[in-house]
């Protein structure tokens, strides 16, 4: 009877105690997330983007930055290392719990207070889409692994004669089906004009199997910061 069993995955999933509640409230210090940015191989893509025509000319001199999160202190986390990210880029941007502490929702008053008072050209704003999970079935496979066996007279593999040959060669292997998850993690962020508080600029990135939630914002920080500068949004 063939062997249909299922192998363990081969490749670690994404960690059973995130949540989506989690991911939305989760946001590790700049130094760690930077640390993680450089020697991680998680790697996030910019799936779409859209720049409003308007604005084909716009560069922002100064961002404030702002996750929408739950937790003070994991918003503090991300903002820090986005502001971080975009600066390393050549822009200047701040976190808005810099101005703003507080873990209740921000008011339009308050936000708009800080803004003002920071001097601040553009709003640049992060969300949390979706967590998204797909799971791929490899099926069984049976392959041949020659294993080639050496006469001690000097006949090389022919010193065995026909069979001798036939057997060694004829060795097959079978790989067990197994099941394979990989995660995408979507965030959205959104940049707005202070002057016009018109919308410039908006991407969703996709950031594939990572390991952690700082490594999420490790690699998803760099590559949104990597993207405002290649569209000319920053200096």
């Amino acid at each position: 009877m063939r062997d249909y069993g299922v192998a363990p995955k081969r490749r670690l999933p994404y960690p059973r105690d995130v949540s989506l509640l989690r991911l939305r409230t989760a946001f590790v210090s700049t130094a760690a997330l930077c640390l993680l940015a450089a020697c991680s191989k998680t790697t996030t893509n910019i799936s779409q983007s859209y720049r409003n025509p308007g604005y084909e000319q716009t560069v922002f001199k100064k961002l404030l930055v702002i996750g929408v999160a739950e937790d003070q202190e994991e918003r503090r986390a991300f903002e820090d290392a986005f502001a971080g990210a975009i600066n390393g880029q050549g822009g200047v941007a701040s976190a808005s719990s810099e101005h703003l502490p507080k873990s209740e929702q921000l008011t339009e008053d308050e936000v708009r207070g800080a803004v003002a008072a920071g001097g601040f050209d553009g709003v640049l704003i992060t969300r949390l889409l979706a967590v998204d999970k797909q799971q791929q079935y490899t099926p069984a496979s049976t392959y041949n692994n020659p294993r080639t066996r050496y006469y001690a007279g000097g006949g090389g593999l022919y010193g065995y004669g026909f069979y001798g040959f036939y057997g060694t060669t004829y060795a097959q292997v079978h790989e067990p089906g197994y099941f394979e998850t990989s995660t995408t993690i979507r965030l959205e962020t959104n940049l707005y004009s202070v002057a016009t508080d018109s919308l410039v600029w908006t991407a969703q990135s996709d950031t594939v199997d990572p390991t952690s939630i700082p490594d999420i914002r490790a690699s998803m920080t760099a590559a949104v910061a990597k993207k405002l500068k290649q569209e000319k949004l920053i200096p």
